[in-house]
């Protein structure tokens, strides 16, 4: 009798504690951060967010022409309206590969994205999600001047590092430094490199709507000629004001910016509008995805 208790009481022991490290190890299990941003990108930034393993993806971007540009002359900025349209798809969960082309200048580009680190809780924790972007971007354009236009000297190249986190379900902010680089500048003065500071975020109001803000600061801005002055002015820093709408496969972004160019080095390094002389462009980005390779399970 007193043997059978003890065996009892020993099973009963030896099942609370399989069950407490059950939970232990549950408790410990990785937590990853979803949905920081809606989309891949914010507004000309890129964001944290990548299509899953096996989605294709097809975005379609356009800018209206200027406010300042008669725009009710030019049919509401459409007359002088420029679209960028890509392709991209994630072979892996950790990395995406696209195309792309823009009408502006007659660029077409390639590029990468891929995920460095997640932020997470439990048992591997991040307070961030760090993402790359790498892209190759090749300037088709008919030039009627002196300088060099061979295929070399037609590529520009972007890197961003983008460092992101979300603060409460609500809020999401990243920092994306950003390095430029041309193979051919217009003035012996210019810079072919570029560095420049992007700062952006996301607010919440509904489960399907949200407000977005970037903004893109040069440390070393090259400088051009200002046809209305006749006068050497820097390249404008970027800023952008959007309004996200979410609805299943879709992503709608509406915005405001003062970037005329759509890829990214012609709104990081050679951007010429400005907010304070009313040089802003209407635009939207739209993105749609198919699924090609259903997930072998829910992760």
């Amino acid at each position: 009798m007193a043997w059978g208790l003890c065996l009892t009481l020993f099973q009963v022991q030896a099942q609370d504690d399989l069950l407490a490290q059950l939970e232990e190890e549950a408790e410990e299990q990785t937590r990853y951060t979803i949905a920081t941003f809606k989309g891949t990108k914010v507004v000309n930034l890129q964001s944290n967010e990548m299509p899953a393993e096996g989605v294709l993806q097809y975005t379609f971007m356009h800018r209206f022409g200027a406010f300042n540009n008669d725009f009710f002359y030019n049919f509401l900025g459409l007359d002088n309206a420029q679209v960028m349209l890509t392709l991209d798809y994630s072979p892996y969960d950790w990395l995406n590969v696209g195309l792309g082309h823009t009408g502006f200048l007659k660029t077409y580009h390639a590029y990468a994205k891929y995920r460095l680190l997640r932020q997470s809780e439990g048992q591997q924790s991040s307070p961030v999600s760090v993402t790359g972007f790498s892209a190759a971007y090749y300037s088709a354009q008919r030039y009627n001047d002196d300088l060099p236009r061979n295929t070399a000297n037609r590529m520009r190249y972007v890197n961003e590092l983008v460092i992101a986190r979300k603060f409460s379900s609500d809020f999401s902010m990243e920092l994306v430094p950003t390095l430029v680089h041309s193979n051919l500048v217009e003035e012996v003065s210019d810079n072919n490199s570029v560095f420049a500071l992007g700062v952006a975020g996301r607010y919440k109001i509904t489960n399907m709507h949200a407000i977005s803000l970037e903004y893109v600061h040069q440390f070393n801005p090259n400088q051009y000629l200002d046809p209305a002055t006749n006068t050497l002015k820097n390249y404008s820093n970027n800023l952008s004001i959007g309004y996200v709408i979410e609805t299943g496969g879709h992503v709608f972004h509406l915005f405001v910016s003062n970037a005329r160019g759509i890829a990214e080095p012609y709104v990081f390094a050679e951007n010429t509008g400005s907010w304070a002389d009313g040089d802003l462009h209407f635009g939207f980005n739209i993105s749609r995805v198919f699924t090609l390779k259903k997930p072998e399970k829910l992760r």
